[in-house]
């Protein structure tokens, strides 16, 4: 009874402590697949009471493929309300270009245009990224990490004339924390990339 008593603040401490990354191996292309947890929601900040409610979720995931390692953000387009089909591929469009502005820096997202078997994810439908349809930018080690402790955190989709301003909703960057830190090399690789 007493050894279960000592044993309970762990197994307890073990249950909340949930892992902000998740990792798997993809079963077409035997590349192994990482990625964070919680994804990052993004909502448009509406200009007028007449703007469609949309968001998007941004997710961190890396591609190992035989110790060839690559980086990506993974946009997921949603848009709450009833639209034609014309709207929805207006608002994926938007987010053929993008830019991410943190407190010293903005970061550059380009649209991977290839075909997804490219990366190594052979089925997306397996990821564990919720929705259809998605978008995936190529990104650095320190981009991630930039983004993850920055104290202003501003996206803004910048495929249509005019720009889309999105406001991170939740406290996914806290994931995207962890995922960093968790990548192989990563405190020697900062280290090297935040030297004067």
């Amino acid at each position: 009874m007493s050894l279960l008593l000592l044993m309970l603040p762990m197994l307890l401490a073990g249950r909340m402590a949930q892992s902000e990354v998740t990792s798997w191996l993809d079963p077409v292309s035997v590349a192994t697949i990482t990625s964070q947890a919680e994804p990052l929601t993004l909502v448009r900040v509406a200009t007028s009471s007449r703007t469609k409610r949309s968001f998007a979720e941004l997710t961190a995931i890396e591609i190992n493929r035989m110790g060839a390692r690559r980086l990506y953000l993974v946009l997921t387009p949603r848009m709450s309300d009833m639209v034609t089909p014309d709207q929805r591929v207006s608002f994926e469009r938007s987010f053929e270009q993008a830019e991410i502005r943190l407190d010293e820096r903005s970061v550059a997202l380009a649209r991977y245009t290839d075909s997804v078997a490219e990366l190594g994810i052979g089925e997306p439908a397996l990821l564990p990224i919720f929705g259809s349809r998605h978008i995936y930018y190529p990104i650095e080690r320190a981009q991630l990490h930039a983004m993850a402790t920055s104290t202003r955190f501003e996206f803004i989709a910048l495929g249509l004339s005019n720009p889309q301003p999105y406001k991170e909703r939740n406290e996914g960057r806290r994931s995207l924390g962890e995922f960093v830190s968790q990548l192989p090399g990563a405190t020697a690789d900062l280290q090297k990339s935040e030297a004067p």
